[in-house]
């Protein structure tokens, strides 16, 4: 078995080969063709005869944050209240994307990394090959395992600046981008399957651990403007000795406000190896002309969290929003039936398109009590809430304007019987220009 980085160098050499071989004998064999160069939503170069095909596209997210911390209480303070906490106000480059992606014949890749992630190879997002196989695609590489509504929905075309509690922000924290392989397909032009069996890690982590899971959608009808969606998913996350954790932790006050963590898998055992998350997930949606309303649900189980009399432990998270969406200008929203989710119109008027919009997100650990610790407070209660307002102005397509206001409360309950239940309450203004080709 190859150490991490031997594996790491193997994994990303054995895709270039593989790109590489692929394309030598059409670069030899294929006669030539006339190209067709386009610049509508970004550059792409392909052949008349549509075998050949190469895109680059970019997307870059600037975000600033204005964080006010709640005040100090006379109980013990925690989350923002805690003296001389770091100044959360301030600019960060959220998102820059660049983004390639062609068609070889039957085959299909995408390369993208994001430069506000850090170094490389951890940077890399959607890194992966695909082609027909049967009735649907197989894909191959690093990309996002089938999560639910709003966890694959573009960064480019998500509502709110952040995504909800149960996506990769809460109940599979850090666990967006994995490697692995996967399957999706559409039955009648009605029904989504896709399923995938990864390893629990992504490019510059320790290829240990591995997570499998699939996802159901049905669309009963998608006409323009007028949509209804139902789905279901399930997932199981089985970490190694050195992989990503299996753990839900979710950060109220947007991306830069408080984390709470409300469990870890394996937290209270020896070795988290055999400690794992089964998450179930259901989620639904609808869209009439201007107005959309999505909601999903997820419950969540945590292997080996705490003890209770020196016995191990399990808990039982349960996460779900309810979000709310209105085009003022009077656009349609679309619906993407090839992930199952929501995206956004062009606008139809030459000042651009105005969305208001509001969501409603909770996150709890059921099993949280004086006796049972598995959020490791010492309290009652392990809650997390936030209420979302949002305001989205689309200038033209490619530029965005976000305007998020965040009123969130995370509750720990009390310490016992007298005490008093305490409380974080923050609130945030988060502002965001988005620009993307």
């Amino acid at each position: 078995m190859p150490t991490t980085k031997k594996a790491n160098t193997f994994v990303w050499k054995f895709s270039a080969l593989t790109i590489f071989v692929t394309m030598l004998p059409h670069c030899f064999v294929t006669p030539v063709h006339a190209f067709v160069i386009e610049t509508k939503g970004g550059p792409k170069i392909r052949t008349e005869d549509g075998n050949f095909e190469l895109g680059f596209n970019a997307r870059a997210h600037l975000d600033v944050h204005s964080f006010n911390a709640d005040m100090a209480h006379d109980t013990p303070p925690f989350g923002s209240q805690v003296p001389n906490l770091d100044d959360r106000s301030g600019f960060n480059w959220r998102r820059t994307y660049t983004t390639l992606t062609g068609k070889i014949y039957d085959l299909n890749f995408k390369f993208e990394n994001d430069f506000a992630a850090g170094s490389f190879p951890s940077s890399l997002r959607e890194t992966w090959l695909s082609t027909r196989l049967g009735p649907g695609q197989i894909i191959l590489g690093q990309f996002k395992p089938y999560r639910g509504m709003e966890e694959l929905t573009s960064s480019n075309e998500i509502t709110m600046m952040e995504r909800p509690s149960t996506s990769s922000t809460g109940i599979y924290s850090g666990r967006q981008f994995l490697v692995g392989v996967g399957y999706k397909g559409i039955v009648a032009d009605q029904l989504g399957y896709s399923a995938d069996v990864m390893t629990l890690a992504n490019a510059g982590t320790s290829y240990k651990g591995m997570t499998y899971g699939t996802r159901l959608y049905w669309f009963p009808f998608k006409e323009d403007g007028k949509t209804l969606h139902f789905g279901f998913s399930y997932s199981a996350d089985e970490p190694g000795p050195r992989s990503l954790r299996a753990r839900i932790v979710d950060i109220y006050g947007g991306r830069r406000g408080i984390s709470k963590s409300l469990g870890i898998a394996g937290a209270s055992a020896s070795t988290g190896e055999e400690s794992k998350q089964t998450t179930f997930a259901a989620e639904a949606a609808c869209s009439m002309g201007p107005m959309t309303l999505q909601g999903e649900y997820a419950n969540s189980t945590l292997d080996d969290t705490h003890l209770l009399a020196g016995v191990q432990k399990d808990s039982t998270i349960q996460a779900y929003y309810v979000q709310g969406s209105w085009f003022v200008t009077g656009e349609k929203t679309l619906y993407r039936k090839d992930r199952g989710a929501f995206g956004k119109p062009k606008p139809i008027s030459r000042w651009g398109a105005l969305e208001l919009a509001v969501r409603y997100d909770v996150a709890e650990n059921l099993d949280q009590n004086l006796m049972e610790d598995p959020c490791r407070t010492r309290t009652t209660k392990c809650r997390v809430e936030v209420l979302t307002l949002g305001a989205n102005w689309y200038v033209r397509q490619g530029l965005r304007f976000m305007l998020n206001y965040y009123l969130t409360e995370a509750s720990i309950g009390n310490s016992g019987p007298g005490t008093p239940n305490r409380k974080d309450s923050p609130s945030v203004i988060s502002f965001r220009t988005q620009l993307s080709f």
